[in-house]
């Protein structure tokens, strides 16, 4: 069931992409030389470095993942790849019969097992007894939360509704795999439809003080620096983490043809907050990292006032990535106008990631290239505009972008790329989201014809 699609960039940068990724993968591939990386992530990042297990996004899951579209890309050697993908995954399924997955998510969870799965089985139907197991399994943890668990408190947790690891990363997981793979899936019906209710809820809802259900407060921000700018609590814009993700798994749903009543018109209502809370620069549209709200609860999109009495100091302007900033918010957008088939809002999420194109070109580029927060996620969700909407200038910017990709690439790295995990710490990590394996399949995405479907784990296709 694979399907292709056109290269989006010259024979000359395809080739030099091709030529890097596979050796990423290749570097990979090298028991040795992953297990160095890794014990180098190990001893110098900043924070803990969480790899391996069912991970999809930072573990065997991403990598079983990865070296199957490796096999897509590289058909005279697609056997090899092809072999080491199924060992991988296997290996994966074998542990979870003794450890069962925990949780529901997309990162480390049923969720992105069951993505992988999912692709795994599009082209081979010897995976569908494993793929209908498991999501047997993810519509029983699923069934396990309670409705409303969202709106039921006084805000909500970091990654209660997000994509990585929350509500809307597994409704698009639900929503994405085609009937034919699940011919008696009717509990994975079920629980599309739970959590689309849920998510349609969650956007309409505001707590018993009138704050908007989905802020976050502030005991539940995962760093305290997140006090300065919000110290009575924020509504989260980022694609990872925030409202653009409800609004891209819901617009999915939608256009996958779930009915929940409501459904189209809190797409609607989400998509114009959006466009609502955004602000121009001299580039064109741009958002915040988030809205904070005051101490009576009340949204402040100009940001507050550093002391009473004085003007509201604005606020920081996000990072140009898929996590945060107007390249994830535009890619949500679109799949809202593409739900909605409303061409005007496809012309502004057009318009919108042309001016994060014009901030790039006034900038030094991305001192990162992962998926995350640097410059594979850019390319990727480039790719993703240039095909969907045809935009000549969003095409042509994909050779300067790949470039720039590459340019963090090197065969002197172990892994042929780092990631920078802060300023002055960089990992030989391997993973999808954060690491190495995630540029690979962002070169494959622009320098072959695999549809890359894997970034439905992104919510943004």
């Amino acid at each position: 069931m694979s399907t292709t699609v056109q290269p989006l960039i010259p024979d000359a940068i395809a080739a030099r992409s091709r030529e890097f990724a596979e050796l990423i993968m290749r570097r990979v591939a090298d028991p040795e030389v992953l297990r160095e990386s890794l014990n180098s992530c190990t001893r110098n990042s900043a924070n803990e470095f969480l790899w391996g297990g069912v991970s999809l996004l930072a573990g065997e899951t991403g990598t079983a993942l990865a070296f199957r579209y490796t096999a897509r890309a590289l058909g005279d050697t697609a056997g090899y790849w092809t072999g080491l993908a199924q060992q991988r995954l296997a290996a994966v399924v074998r542990a979870t019969h003794d450890e069962p997955v925990g949780e529901p998510g997309m990162a480390g969870g049923t969720a992105g097992l069951a993505l992988a799965l999912a692709d795994f089985a599009a082209d081979d139907p010897r995976y569908l007894p494993a793929l209908a197991g498991l999501d047997a399994q993810l519509a029983a943890q699923l069934a396990d939360l309670p409705a409303g668990h969202t709106t039921a408190g006084d805000g909500v947790a970091f990654d209660a509704y997000d994509a990585v690891s929350g509500l809307a990363g597994i409704l698009g997981h639900l929503v994405a795999t085609p009937t034919a793979l699940r011919p008696e899936g009717a509990a994975v019906r079920a629980a599309a439809r739970h959590l689309t209710a849920e998510l349609v809820d969650l956007a309409g809802a505001r707590t018993a003080e009138g704050r908007p259900a989905w802020y976050v407060p502030p005991r539940h921000y995962p760093l305290d620096s997140y006090r300065v700018e919000f110290p009575y609590g924020y509504v989260n814009l980022g694609l990872a983490h925030g409202v653009p993700a409800v609004l891209s798994a819901l617009a999915l749903a939608l256009s996958a043809g779930e009915d929940t009543p409501g459904l189209a018109e809190t797409v609607r209502r989400v998509a114009d907050y959006l466009l609502a809370v955004s602000f121009d620069d001299e580039w064109g549209r741009n958002w915040p990292t988030g809205i904070p709200l005051d101490a009576a609860g009340a949204e402040q999109p100009s940001g507050l006032p550093a002391a009473p009495g004085e003007p509201a100091r604005g606020l920081p302007r996000a990072r140009a990535a898929w996590c945060y900033g107007a390249p994830g918010i535009a890619a949500a957008l679109l799949n809202a106008a593409d739900a909605l088939g409303d061409a005007e809002l496809r012309a502004v999420a057009a318009d919108a990631f042309e001016a994060v194109l014009r901030r790039f070109a006034a900038s030094d580029g991305f001192p990162s290239a992962t998926v995350c927060h640097g410059a594979a996620g850019l390319v990727v969700t480039g790719a993703e505009f240039a095909r969907r909407t045809g935009s000549e200038r969003i095409t042509a910017s994909l050779a300067g972008l790949t470039e720039h990709l590459l340019s963090h690439c090197s065969p002197d790295h172990p892994l042929g790329v780092k990631e920078l995990e802060q300023p002055g710490v960089l990992l030989d990590s391997p993973g999808i989201l954060n690491g190495a394996e995630g540029v690979a399949l962002a070169l494959w995405a622009v320098a072959t014809p695999v549809e890359p479907r894997w970034t439905r784990a992104l919510l943004i296709a």
